[in-house]
């Protein structure tokens, strides 16, 4: 039961807003390079979560990526990662009151803005009360997201126009990689998979390549069929222009309370995670880190921060790049640590290397394209 729990703990920080913008991105580069890009990427974030698991249990005491970062890189590059944690959490929150509003509209038929502060603040609230059923849910609120995917794709599988597979485009080529990033990475609920294992810790490796495989399966399948059913009116929150193809507003009821799920689960998750990184590592207030929490993303949000692909790519190939590049460089250093990890994963020093500048240039690059 342990070993589950664990799995969907990461299955569920990982299955949230990024879904639903994959098939837009695939549908503009074209599916077969969304494709390749999808592979090697998902091999990488398996593998760095993998890493994470190995430094999670050679350290004792603060496994958060900000004290990890502290103590086996220095305070600068402590401080480096602080700032991309803060920056990089701060666009995962205003990405979900983007999403949250979207499915919430669909869903009431209410104007988009208003929708999204009515999600804002139920949503703000939730984080400052952390519901005891926190940490419980996500095996059942997962089980119940990829239930309504296998649904929804069992049922629409007929109406796929395979031409809609066809085709590339150039300049678009690099807009998947930022999003499936986004999209692939739940590294943050790590040190929380070693608790639930228990005494078990030698399945951690197990668990997180379980945790990390049924999102990307699940990734794969959606986008198949949206891509495969919406062709030109694939959208970038990907329910309404699927909908509009089948020209069924059950389906568009039915994939906003997906949406809605999804955005849900993982917000209130990762709103704790960075409510507790203001409290945790850099020592505010109780109260000051959870009104931060939620008011800089509103800020941005009021301000007209609300395109939702540009943010989730650059939040994507910069922050999270970064992070995958220091969780290496940890990992390097964690080898002289003396306590023996349940497992250890071995890489070539030119892997670190490869890895590093494969990242790297997909952020410069992404970067570049975006602005």
């Amino acid at each position: 039961k342990s070993f589950w729990l664990a799995v969907f703990s990461l299955v569920g920080t990982t299955i949230g807003a990024g879904i639903f913008s994959l098939p837009y991105v695939f549908a503009k580069a074209g599916f077969f390079i969304g494709l390749a890009e999808f592979l090697v990427l998902v091999f990488i974030v398996l593998l760095v979560q993998q890493i994470l698991g190995e430094i999670t249990l050679r350290t004792k005491g603060h496994k958060r990526l900000i004290g990890l970062a502290s103590n086996y890189l220095g305070r600068l590059w402590g401080a480096l990662v602080t700032a991309s944690v803060l920056l990089g959490g701060i666009g995962v929150l205003l990405i979900y009151i983007i999403f949250g509003g979207k499915f919430l509209s669909l869903i009431t038929g209410q104007d988009i803005f208003w929708s999204s502060l009515t999600f804002f603040i139920f949503w703000f609230l939730a984080v400052l009360t952390r519901p005891k059923t926190f940490g419980k849910t996500e095996f059942y609120v997962s089980s119940l997201v990829i239930f309504i995917i296998i649904l929804i794709s069992i049922f629409n599988f007929r109406y796929i126009n395979f031409d809609n597979f066809r085709g590339f485009d150039i300049k678009s080529t690099l807009l998947p990689y930022g999003v499936i990033l986004f999209a692939m990475t739940g590294y943050t609920v790590i040190p929380k998979m070693e608790d639930l294992l228990g005494a078990e810790k030698h399945k951690l490796k197990k668990a997180i390549k379980y945790g990390t495989l049924i999102p990307a399966i699940v990734y794969l399948v959606f986008v198949f069929i949206i891509l495969g059913v919406s062709g030109p009116l694939t959208s970038s929150d990907a329910i309404l222009g699927f909908s509009r193809a089948l020209n069924s507003g059950f389906i568009m009821f039915l994939g906003a309370i997906l949406g809605l799920l999804a955005v849900t689960e993982a917000a209130l998750s990762y709103g704790v995670y960075f409510k507790e990184t203001l409290w945790y590592d850099l020592k505010l207030n109780k109260k000051l880190a959870w009104a931060l929490t939620g008011l800089v993303p509103l800020s941005l949000f009021f301000w007209g921060a609300r395109d939702v692909v540009p943010v989730i790519s650059i939040v994507g190939a910069l922050f999270f790049g970064f992070q995958a590049i220091i969780i290496l460089m940890i990992h390097k250093k964690a080898k002289n640590s003396e306590i023996e990890p349940a497992y250890k994963i071995y890489l070539p020093k030119v892997l670190y290397y490869i890895i590093g500048v494969m990242v790297s240039l997909g952020a410069i690059l992404e970067i570049w394209f975006s602005l």
